[in-house]
């Protein structure tokens, strides 16, 4: 029977939540059947050495490998790489392919924190909820094997002198992180220009965070070296992913030689980068680099992002994905030098931010499939999902466009720069001249 004292948002918030527990679930369980029921190795210490090692295959054969207790697999190949693994032994929604989705910048900002307070809570009580801007497309990536964002800004809390903020030094309520979690998403960059703007402890305390959710892989940031010359890989289907990061600077300092380090922050640094990639194509059967880097406000990749992703082409990696305009920039297949075909994905654009400018709130999904055959890789099925802030004066949530109706762009709240917002929407992202299919 229907609840009809119970807002829509709330009942379409508890689908999710209930569709993510249903995930977990099913997750565990195969966790659980792969390492042969030792519940140990889930929940306790490490699983021997002897039942991580039998998983072991491919391009990992030989490798000596431990489960921590959160399941995570951590392995050192005979020649000495060192690797993790996220997701050993699951599979995907088809034997034969990995579904990819990725979605832009998440953050909070002066614009969106009442927007923020009035999710979660009573008004004014400190509690900001993020779940409720996914009420639409959290089902939508529910469908995917493998999930990715961007989490533009530190969480540095608001205890110990610390207070969240906006512009130009953002500090993210923790919630963002939860809310991420609870949306299912499996990869998380936390590399960007704003990373350390709460200072060293920020990144700790960001760090601490996200070891809550160990379903969600980090990279871009890393708590040690060890940690970022170690390869971070998701696995489905016995296939594995490895993601790499890299940002072209940091607000915080004038020039990378001030960095106190390499690893809480991986700038671009070309000899690092071949170095990583190469290490990357030796144990995981795909490489995609996350390249923070463009012009603020500007829809056409510049001459550095030009730069790079020709090199990360010629060095054959297999997918790159972008953002930092804080506009959507467009889908592009490069060719490297081995001839080999690489979807380059210049900038997904700010996901959720509050802001009220049309270009800032437009934004995309990515979606490929991983297929492995006897011939090698291919990635199929490239597509672009433009979406938008979206409010007709009640929640503000992000939307497809390709499920909206003229009208129900033109009822956009967010959108008081722009007289016919269909009209310009479509404008703007077919100007941008995508070389993948365009859903909207």
């Amino acid at each position: 029977m229907p609840f009809p004292d119970i807002p829509d948002r709330v009942l379409r918030i508890a689908a999710i939540v209930s569709g993510v527990a249903a995930c977990v679930a099913v997750s565990l369980g195969i966790l659980l059947v792969s390492t042969n029921g030792n519940i140990g190795s889930l929940w306790g210490a490490p699983a021997e050495d002897s039942l991580a090692s039998s998983a072991a295959q491919g391009k990992l054969s030989g490798s000596h490998e431990t489960v921590d207790a959160r399941g995570i697999v951590h392995g050192k190949t005979p020649a000495g790489i060192r690797y993790e693994i996220h997701g050993r032994g699951l599979g995907g929604a088809t034997a034969d392919r990995v579904t990819f989705a990725a979605v832009g910048d998440v953050f909070a900002t002066d614009m969106n924190f009442e927007i923020l307070d009035s999710y979660a809570g009573s008004i004014g009580d400190g509690e900001y909820g993020f779940l409720p801007y996914y009420q639409e497309l959290a089902p939508a990536l529910s469908s995917y094997d493998v999930k990715f964002v961007n989490q533009e800004t530190a969480m540095a809390g608001n205890e110990d002198g610390f207070s969240y903020s906006g512009y130009p030094a953002f500090n993210t309520p923790d919630s963002s992180a939860d809310a991420m979690s609870q949306v299912g998403f499996d990869v998380v960059n936390f590399g960007s220009n704003h990373t350390w703007d709460m200072g060293e402890q920020g990144i700790k305390n960001s760090h601490q965070i996200f070891e809550r959710y160990p379903e969600m892989m980090v990279i871009g940031s890393y708590p040690t070296q060890t940690d970022r010359d170690t390869v971070h890989m998701i696995e489905r289907n016995g296939k594995t992913i490895a993601f790499l990061s890299y940002t072209y600077g940091s607000n915080s300092f004038d020039k990378v030689e001030d960095f106190p380090n390499t690893y809480y922050l991986c700038p671009f640094d070309k000899n690092a980068i071949k170095k990583e990639v190469a290490r990357a194509q030796t144990v995981a059967d795909a490489v995609v680099v996350y390249m923070h880097w463009g012009t603020e406000y500007t829809a056409q990749p510049d001459e550095m992002q030009l730069e790079y992703a020709q090199l990360l082409a010629d060095l054959d990696v297999d997918l790159v994905i972008g953002s930092h305009a804080h506009i959507l920039q467009p889908i592009k297949i490069l060719t490297g030098s081995s001839g080999k075909k690489v979807p380059v994905v210049y900038g997904l654009s700010d996901l959720i931010t509050g802001w009220t400018k049309t270009d800032t709130i437009l934004s995309a999904m990515f979606t490929c499939d991983f297929v492995w055959s006897k011939a090698g890789l291919t990635l199929e099925n490239h597509a672009c999902y433009p979406l938008i802030e979206w409010s007709n004066g009640e929640d503000v949530y992000v939307r497809f466009l390709k499920d909206m109706s003229d009208e129900d762009m033109q009822a956009n709240t967010r959108t008081e720069d722009v007289e016919n917002d269909a009209e310009y929407l479509r404008t703007f992202v077919d100007d941008l001249g995508m070389d993948v299919p365009v859903y909207m």
